[in-house]
Order: structure tokens, then C-alpha cells, then sequence
């Protein structure tokens, strides 16, 4: 990670401070006034003259959604809330329908049991104003960070600098960071894999409905595969995460993915029995996640932002940059892969060409379809339907090729490029059928399309899934999404 932009900030000046300090009290007697069974007062336990930088940024939402959390974990109700974002610290203020003991009792757990708890500070005041204290509940002092020590005592003695205190909190943070935004990167690959399988019905693919053009493969050979590889994904997140150096030097890490993908893949085929259903994905949602990590831990994205396609894509090209030297040495080395094979004759770069250019067919137009398809109402699985068929119009998919001819695969594009041009979304969906028949009969499977199919999935859950932070779960399956 960059840490010195995740530490970043102003320093807050003595007076900015000692005004701070004022404002908030007469927010809480404002607050106060409400009548409200009981008051909050959110802020973060930052030493030092900087309080606010992106890392504390983070926290203070992430503690906010915590309080918010527990409240309606027990039935509660906030009945009004603010936030004051100032250069003295974040602060929230709430006003809550529990009874003020019940409030510090679920806080204070939380400050106890959350890995980041120590720097949240929850005063929780009743009706009159009074501060409900952790000893009245049977709680203990709080610990120091350093050495566990009450931390009224290390305070009073000053026994830790501030910039001891804050190092420790920033390593905390940074790993709690990492751990939680690469594990859920990892999960939301795997959750896309099987939302591609899922899609039904998918010309010459495995799906729910029929195994295509393999007798290989079913469906849960492709559930076990990615059931298999989300340490895999998760790791390619990580890795991204954890690199610390400029854009211009992420070609260095490509070798390194490279020789974690082939790992991976001896773990695939043995989940999978001996198949081989994501290869292509080990390569490019290996890609995918150590990118989105990259852009994640260096503050260059915002996965709800609508330029995080954009920066991905960049963040790929940068990446892959040196990717196509192999196909320069064919003039000395005869091919030794199908798709270099197919380079030597006929000049398809496949995978290789879509990754070296930052995925075009994906982060600039397939998204964007994917989801002008959702906003005309039609289901998770039909507008990957519709993608799927784009992505078979236009994409090199060596896959075609291999099961048939470099020839028939252009025929075949040239003719679904003229049909899709006229056809509307309902006449695309009513084609299906007749073009999975006539793939199944000539053995033909848009593996590579499929692939980007799965990453459009993967760009749609990054997107829209918020926080990855609090309680850190996945939907399982499909129950939570509108699929059909």
C-alpha cells in the first residue's frame, strides 16, 4: 500500500482543537432537547496533531455503520444523526430509542471485540446528560495498544510517545485493511464464476440447463473449480494491496502472477477432477483481482465511482505492458500453444491482445451493456445472455477456434455482428437456442467469451457491493440477486 498517502493530512492547530471541543458540547445539548431515551457521541482515538487523513476517513465510516448496525441489531431506531466532518477529527452524534445502558453495553462490545475497536470512542449520555461509564456496566478500563496496561495509566505517565501510538494504530489498520478488502475481492471473483455458470441458457457452455459442447464438464465441476480457487484470487488481491511501488513499475509483478496462475492451476484441475474449466480465468481474474487491489490500497479507485472501469482498465495495460514479447520470439521458436499457433498464422492475439490493451471488450463497452440491459429490466441472467452474444460477436476467443477453424469462428461473427445490429434484446434472447444447437453439433464453445462474461459479473459486484468492512460476509448463492 501506499502509506504515505493513506497518512496524508493537515495538522490541526491548539485553537482548532479547543473549538472542536466546544462545538460538540453544545451539539449534545442540542441534541439533548430531543428527548431521546439516550445520545451518542462518535469519535476516533487519533494521537497527534493529524487527524484526519484517509485512513482515519475510513475508520470513522466504518465505525458509524457499526453503531448503526448494532442499534438495529437490537431492535432499535436512531432517531436523528449528524456528522461533523472538520480538520480536528470526524465526529457523529445520535440520537437512539435504546435505553442508555443497553447502548454503552453493544458499544462497548463492539470497542472490545472489533479488531479496530480500540480507536473508536463511543460516549454514551442519557437523558439528563450524563456520561454512562464502562466500571457502572462491569466492563474494564481499556488497554493500552502498546504494552495492555490500563491506558488512563500510560496516558497520565506519558510511558508512549504520540507517534509510537499512531504507528501502531496505522499498522493496524493497514492490515485489517488488507486482510478484509482482499478477502472480499477474492469472494466476489468466486461469486462471479458461478453466476456465469449459472446463466442459462449459454450456446456450446455449461450451465443449469445443459453441459454444451463438454463431456468433461458439468455444472458442479465448474462450482468445485472456483470453490477452489478463491485462496487463489484472494492472494492476487493481496498482492496488489501489499504493492507499495508506482504504475510504472507493475510489469515487475507480472511474473509473479504468472507463477502463482500456474499453481493455481495444478489446484483447479484437482478440484476439477482433471478438467479444466478456468483456465482462462486464472489468468485474467487473476488480472482483475491483483489490479483492483493495487488501485484500491494506492487510493487511485473508488469501485463506486463511475470512472473505476477507466482506471482499471489503465491499471491492466500497465500491468500486461510486456505481455506480448513471447509472440516475438515465434520467428525463431516454433509455436508451442495452440494460441501461438493461431498468432503464427493468422496474427490472433487472443487473451494475450485483450489484456495488453486493458480489456476493452469488458471495461469500455460490455459493462456498459451489461448494465443499459439491467436498466431496461431485464433479469441478471438475461442480460448476461445479451453480453455473452456481444462478446462472441467481437472477441478473439481462441477457444472457438481451437474446437473449430479460424474460418468458421469468422463466419460465425460476422454473421451474429449483422444480426445484433437490427435485432432488438428480445430477438437476440429468442436466437439462443438455435445458435447453442448449432454450436453443440459442431462442437463449438465460446470459452473466452464466457470468461469475459464472468469478469462483467465481477465489475457489477464490485460496484454495487458497499463496505466490505463491518461484518464481513458474501451473499451466498443467488437468493439475494434478482438472477432470473
Amino acid at each position: 500500500m501506499r502509506i504515505d498517502l493513506w497518512t496524508k493530512g493537515k495538522e490541526a492547530s491548539l485553537g482548532e482543537i479547543l473549538d472542536a471541543r466546544e462545538k460538540r458540547v453544545r451539539i449534545q445539548k442540542e441534541f439533548l432537547k430531543n428527548g431521546a431515551p439516550s445520545q451518542v457521541s462518535f469519535t476516533l482515538n487519533i494521537p497527534g496533531p493529524v487527524k484526519v487523513f484517509p485512513f482515519t476517513q475510513w475508520l470513522f465510516e466504518l465505525g458509524d455503520r457499526l453503531l448503526v448496525k448494532a442499534v438495529e441489531e437490537e431492535k432499535g431506531e436512531v432517531l436523528d444523526r449528524r456528522k461533523n466532518k472538520a480538520n480536528t477529527g470526524y465526529e457523529g452524534f445520535y440520537s437512539l430509542s435504546l435505553p442508555p445502558g443497553k447502548v454503552k453495553e453493544i458499544l462497548t462490545l463492539a470497542e472490545e471485540h472489533h479488531p479496530l475497536g480500540r480507536m473508536f470512542d463511543f460516549d454514551v449520555l442519557d437523558r439528563q446528560g450524563r456520561k454512562i461509564s464502562r466500571q457502572e456496566l462491569g466492563f474494564d478500563e481499556r488497554k493500552c495498544l502498546l504494552c495492555r496496561e490500563p491506558a488512563f495509566i500510560c496516558s497520565r505517565s506519558r510511558r508512549h510517545s504520540a507517534g509510537e501510538v499512531l504507528a501502531r494504530e496505522i499498522e493496524m489498520m493497514e492490515s485489517f485493511y488488507i486482510e478484509r478488502m482482499s478477502l472480499f475481492i477474492g469472494q466476489i471473483m468466486e461469486k462471479s464464476l458461478l453466476y456465469e455458470v449459472n446463466a442459462s441458457l449459454k450456446p456450446g457452455l455449461v450451465d443449469r440447463i445443459h453441459n454444451g459442447a463438454h463431456r468433461d464438464m458439468e455444472l458442479l465441476t465448474f462450482v468445485d473449480s472456483a470453490y477452489a480457487l478463491v485462496p487463489y484470487f484472494t492472494l492476487c488481491a493481496r498482492k496488489g494491496l501489499e504493492f507499495s511501488g508506482k504504475e510504472e513499475e507493475l510489469p515487475g509483478m507480472f511474473e509473479e502472477l504468472r507463477s502463482l496462475g500456474k499453481e493455481s492451476e495444478k489446484i483447479m484441475r484437482t478440484a476439477a477432477k482433471g478438467a479444466n474449466p478456468h483456465k482462462g480465468m486464472i489468468f485474467s481474474g487473476g488480472i482483475f483481482c491483483f489490479c483492483a487491489g493495487y488501485g484500491a490500497g494506492s487510493l487511485k479507485m473508488d469501485f463506486q465511482d463511475e470512472d473505476f472501469p477507466k482506471v482499471l482498465s489503465r491499471l491492466c495495460r500497465c500491468l500486461t505492458e510486456n505481455l506480448l514479447e513471447d509472440y516475438k520470439k515465434l520467428d525463431q521458436v516454433p509455436p508451442g500453444t495452440h494460441g501461438e499457433k493461431l498468432y503464427k498464422e493468422y496474427g490472433v492475439r487472443g487473451i494475450r491482445g485483450e489484456a495488453a490493451e486493458g480489456y476493452p471488450h469488458v471495461l469500455d463497452k460490455g459493462i456498459s451493456f451489461f448494465e443499459k440491459m439491467l436498466e431496461e429490466g431485464y433479469s441478471l441472467n438475461k442480460a448476461g445472455l445479451l453480453t455473452l452474444l456481444q462478446y462472441i460477436a467481437s472477441i478473439e476467443d481462441t477457444n472457438m477456434m481451437i474446437r473449430s477453424d479460424f474460418d468458421t469462428v469468422q463466419k460465425i461473427q460476422r454473421e451474429m455482428k449483422s444480426f445484433l445490429s437490427t435485432a432488438g434484446p428480445e430477438q437476440q434472447l429468442e436466437i439462443i437456442p438455435a445458435l447453442d444447437a448449432y454450436f453443440v453439433k459442431k462442437n463449438i464453445s465460446p470459452g473466452g467469451s464466457a470468461d469475459m462474461l464472468a469478469l462483467t459479473y465481477f465489475l457489477y459486484f464490485l460496484k454495487r457491493k458497499r463496505c466490505p468492512f463491518e461484518v464481513f460476509e458474501i451473499e451466498g448463492g443467488m437468493c439475494h440477486e434478482t438472477f432470473e
